[in-house]
């Protein structure tokens, strides 16, 4: 069970980014179901060819940024519907995960990654664990609500409001 809140707590961040854009933007973007694991296939690819685990996951997030600007341009230029944009890209991004992975499934075991540190000290499945993720959830979400009461966050949220 502890185990399961730990990952509930992981895909908060996700559910933070979705609420971004559904309730703040009111647009209804998908891409994060394929992003999240183009994200992750990047990041893989990257401990395993020995890139240091910070790096690669800075990688991933740059990875999952390009196609969240994937999707904007097929909305913005394209004029697809912004639903519509978030699917195609969601569903490119299943091919395009096989492609940087080259093959279905990397296994990461006995590979370093940012979690290795809490698992060597045996913090994972416990109730530190869960306390360390929930922390980090709950900076994420501080620091977007810093944002979104800044000068450029108000503009967002006003951007969001404007159907023009």
């Amino acid at each position: 069970m502890i185990v399961a809140v730990e990952l509930g707590l992981i895909y908060a961040v996700m559910a933070l980014g979705v609420y971004l854009t559904f309730r703040i933007l009111n647009f209804p973007d998908l891409t994060v179901d394929g992003s999240f694991t183009t994200g992750a296939a990047v990041a893989a690819v990257g401990i395993i060819n020995g890139v240091p685990p910070l790096a690669a996951t800075l990688a991933a997030f740059a990875a999952g940024m390009a196609a969240g600007w994937v999707t904007g341009i097929l909305h913005t230029k394209g004029k697809i519907n912004g639903l519509l944009a978030g699917i195609l890209t969601m569903i490119a991004l299943y091919s395009i995960n096989l492609r940087i992975m080259g093959k279905a499934n990397l296994p990461l075991l006995r590979q370093d990654t940012l979690l290795t540190p809490l698992r060597d000290a045996g913090l994972l499945g416990s109730a530190v664990g869960i306390l360390a993720f929930a922390a980090v959830a709950l900076a994420i979400k501080l620091a977007i609500d810093w944002f979104l009461h800044t000068d450029l966050g108000l503009s967002l949220q006003a951007t969001g409001d404007n159907e023009q």
